[in-house]
């Protein structure tokens, strides 16, 4: 049996457990996000409409394409893209299996850029957040598919300020 509750106390603990191995002892987390919410039920939604039509015509392709739906936008997506600002950088975690970490210090971030599609605005509510750098491997960071993504930039432009100061 599905339990919502136990789904969600998993999805935090496994959070928890990714920012507790990579943080320093002094650093703490300032303001923490993930993919939005709109995005995730949307793609969920579509995905299930898509495997009812298909489950219509071939029923174990429908059900495939539901069950992945239910995997990818019910749960994988909030895990692999996991994202937070702390008192020293910003922290950029992707993947599940194969994970990617990035690791900005705010003294490289150059520009910061918000991105949001006439569609992603309109549907989902969210939109992107380009971070550009300077001195690193990775010359732009973008973090799509977040909700508010102003308040978010404003969030962060917050949190250099302080450290600046």
């Amino acid at each position: 049996i599905f339990n919502f509750a136990n789904l969600c106390y998993t999805l935090i603990n496994m959070k928890q457990e990714i920012w507790q191995k990579i943080l320093s002892p002094n650093e703490e987390i300032k303001y923490s996000f993930t993919v939005g919410k709109r995005y995730q039920i949307l793609g969920l939604i579509i995905g299930i409409i898509i495997g009812l039509f298909l489950f219509y015509f071939f029923k174990p392709l429908g059900i495939v394409v539901i069950l992945m739906s239910l995997f990818y936008f019910g749960w994988y997506v909030e895990i692999a893209n996991a994202y937070i600002f702390t008192n020293k950088r910003v922290l950029i975690y992707r993947g599940w299996i194969n994970t990617k970490l990035i690791s900005i210090d705010y003294k490289k971030i150059t520009d910061i850029i918000v991105e949001e599609s006439f569609l992603d605005k309109l549907i989902t509510k969210t939109g992107c957040l380009a971070i550009d750098t300077a001195g690193t491997a990775f010359e732009k960071i973008t973090l799509e598919h977040i909700e508010n993504p102003y308040e978010i930039k404003k969030k962060l432009d917050e949190i250099r300020e302080k450290i600046n100061e």
